[in-house]
């Protein structure tokens, strides 16, 4: 087995399958990424709900394609329902969605990175980490203690063998160490993670998985200020003890929308689409929560980690909200289970109660519980101690990714595992740092927050925390991203190659329809002026264009055209945004600024921003303080020619 890598991804989850992958195409060498996982057969799992993409999220997903990952590519290949939410309103806060066979995205993401002759996946548990003079050098990996057998699956074994591979996994037989100067930490909801069920307390960051340990200590000892957050999923549901044509189905758009701009549109949707259905809680079973509070674990003290404010237990709803009825909507998880997820109930209330909860919702009368719901809390890494790159700043070489910095969501953890492995190979490999703007991405946007914020709950993205939403539609995640992910180097492989054509051809056809627009006429009246009535639609402009238009070219230039004025509007705003953005924050001790308030200098020593843009946006800096610090830096560099170099630069 080797023993040296560029660069080690701890987690097979989705953010340490985007962080392997972002640097498998950056490397290009063969067994010059480790991916280390307690079992290589949950690569890829859906722990929660199957699903990818939605509001702020589709646009998270779409930019996490753009930049040549592959969650867009698994949604598409076993999507089961597509819709596009907020359709009512601007194609700015449009979030793409699709309901996902949960059986294939782990299948085909664990195909795609047992194809990649540039990842060795090694089945272990990361015992600790091997750091030298501040620096990581390494991992210690023990062999994994699960009882059942570690196999993998046809297709897997496929794709390894026709990658060159004899197997598409290593087990090694005794504890080994892994040299690399960067490793990825994307350990989920596995550290110190303890699942509960009413008064029953289960070791484990998911249902049947043993918990991580060992790495929390290492953390802990070496520094880091960790916190506890929880999450939690509802019973899933056996779909023959449902009466479901008796309950109002919720069907996917009639034409859907593929998430990748790899998807071959002849072949898409590949699966069989199925609708969802819905039902709803009553008054009894309100009650009946509010007489078995004491009960719930997150009521009665017996769980520490807090919990997500935007997608809370049924739980929280009935305390915090005076409804007669919360909405309920009964998911598929795959054609290969009989299993439904009840999103909606989010529950760790006992069996009893779940049981009794879920008979009395309309068409569960008779329903069985195949997977009681269950609350899960974990150790995280308050972010404040990462850079927006994913790396830590008390240990250099070491990134982390996803739930481990505090967020929620696959969208949310893939977006970080990309930015996280891009930076992981440029600090193998000495080159200078990748940072998107708030302005660029959602993906800086998520990034940017979770170094100026302290999350007091999960973080999730919102289409609401970006700015600049107007800029960052879904529709033109590859104009905004995919020339940075050429320029990067992403853009190698097979797939590589075939993104770069893609989006040339989709370049070539934007600018013909542009061209179109200005040559056309509607009822005597240019059509460019058209576009800015806001009565004139989307279908309008279909009919007024004609055919020879991809649908995703119509709905890029119709946003772009319809939102013109406001897009100049805030470009300048962003340009006069920019110098502040880029300024380096000098390196000071903030506490002996004469004049500087208290509630400042906390914040900048806490968060020790790179930027004076960042600063600007940490909680209790106001510009007054930045334009105090400015001063100070230029005062003492001025002071001391030559010895304040990053201080005068910064000034």
């Amino acid at each position: 087995m080797n023993r040296d890598y560029r660069v080690i991804v701890i987690g097979g989850g989705h953010a340490g399958v985007e962080a392997a992958w972002a640097a498998a195409n950056l490397l290009g060498e063969a067994s010059s990424v480790a991916l280390v996982t307690l079992d290589p057969g949950t690569i890829g799992v859906m722990s929660c709900n199957p699903a990818i993409g939605g509001l702020a999220k589709g646009q998270l997903a779409r930019e996490v394609d753009a930049l040549n990952g592959i969650m867009g590519l698994a949604a598409d290949a076993s999507g089961i329902m597509f819709k596009v939410l907020n359709t009512s309103r601007g194609p700015a806060v449009r979030g793409p969605r699709c309901q996902n066979d949960k059986e294939a995205y782990a299948e085909a993401v664990q195909r795609l990175i047992a194809g990649r002759r540039e990842i060795d996946v090694i089945a272990g548990a990361v015992d600790d980490l091997v750091i030298d003079s501040g620096r990581v050098v390494g991992v210690r990996v023990s062999p994994p203690q699960s009882k059942k057998p570690l196999s993998a699956s046809s297709v897997c074994a496929a794709a390894a063998q026709a990658a060159g591979r004899e197997h598409a996994f290593e087990v090694p037989a005794e504890p080994i160490e892994l040299r690399s100067p960067a490793v990825v930490l994307t350990t989920g909801t596995f550290m110190r993670g303890l699942m509960h069920t009413g008064e029953d307390k289960t070791p484990g960051g998911r249902h049947g998985e043993a918990p991580a340990v060992g790495i929390s200590k290492t953390l802990r000892d070496l520094g880091f200020e960790l916190g506890r957050l929880k999450t939690g999923t509802p019973p899933r549901l056996d779909i023959n003890s449902i009466d479901w044509d008796g309950l109002p189905p919720q069907h996917g758009d009639a034409e859907p929308i593929p998430f990748s701009d790899l998807t071959d549109r002849s072949r898409f949707p590949e699966l069989e689409q199925l609708s969802c259905r819905q039902t709803h809680t009553t008054p009894f079973i309100h009650d009946l929560i509010r007489a078995n509070l004491h009960r719930a674990p997150i009521f009665s003290g017996q769980v520490e980690g807090t919990g997500p404010r935007y997608c809370p237990s049924i739980e929280d709803k009935v305390e915090r909200f005076d409804r007669d009825q919360h909405g309920v909507f009964l998911e598929p998880e795959s054609h290969r289970l009989n299993s439904v997820y009840c999103n909606g109930i989010s529950t760790s209330l006992p069996r009893d109660v779940q049981m009794r909860i879920v008979r009395a919702m309309p068409g569960c009368e008779n329903a069985e519980i195949l997977r009681f719901g269950y609350a899960v809390e974990y150790d995280s890494v308050m972010p404040h101690q990462i850079l927006a790159t994913g790396m830590t700043k008390r240990v250099e070489g070491l990134f982390l990714a996803g739930q481990i910095n505090g967020t929620s969501g696959y969208e949310e953890a893939a977006a970080q595992g990309i930015v996280a492995g891009v930076n992981a190979v440029r600090f193998a490999e000495r080159e200078s740092e990748w940072v998107l703007g708030r302005d660029q991405a959602y993906i800086g946007v998520l990034m940017d927050d979770l170094v100026t914020k302290t999350p007091v709950e999960p973080y999730r993205m919102f289409t609401s925390r970006a700015e600049h939403r107007l800029l960052l539609r879904a529709d033109n995640s590859a104009d905004r991203l995919t020339p940075i992910a050429h320029d990067l180097g992403l853009l190698t492989g097979t797939l590589g190659r075939r993104r770069s054509g893609v989006f040339a051809a989709r370049r070539d056809a934007v600018a013909g329809l542009d061209r179109t627009v200005e040559a056309r006429s509607v009822e005597g009246e240019p059509l460019a002026r058209w576009l800015k009535r806001p009565e004139f639609t989307e279908a309008d402009f279909a009919r007024a264009v004609g055919e020879g238009f991809a649908p995703d070219v119509r709905r890029t230039v119709f946003a772009e055209r319809k939102y013109a004025d406001y897009v100049v509007r805030q470009q300048n705003q962003i340009r006069r945004q920019q110098q502040m953005e880029a300024k380096p924050m000098p390196r000071l001790d903030f506490s002996a600024v004469k004049g500087l308030r208290a509630e400042a200098a906390l914040a900048l020593t806490r968060f020790t921003p790179a930027t004076f843009g960042q600063a600007g946006r940490l909680e209790g800096v106001t510009p007054a303080d930045l334009s105090l610090i400015a001063v100070h830096a230029k005062r003492r560099s001025d002071e001391k020619p030559g010895t304040h170099a990053d201080e005068g630069s910064a000034a």
